[in-house]
């Protein structure tokens, strides 16, 4: 929980709705712990796999949301 509460920088966790080596529902202990942190979860049937850049939807989601990550 130290470790988490240390990171100061603005991030987005963004776990896959479908992953079921890591679930979003582990992320939403996690989050909280982070004071600049946002849980943005991939909308996306490709579990493990999404946002790794194979899928265009899933890439065109996971840009939008590092595009305004980066604006502010």
């Amino acid at each position: 929980a130290a470790a988490l509460g240390a990171i100061r920088a603005r991030a987005f966790v963004m776990p896959s709705r479908t992953d079921l080596y890591f679930p979003p529902e582990d992320n939403e202990i996690e989050v909280p712990q982070m004071p600049n942190a946002e849980l943005r979860v991939i909308p996306s049937i490709r579990g493990h796999l999404a946002g790794g850049g194979g899928n265009p939807e899933d890439r065109r989601w996971v840009s939008d949301q590092l595009e305004e990550l980066l604006a502010t």
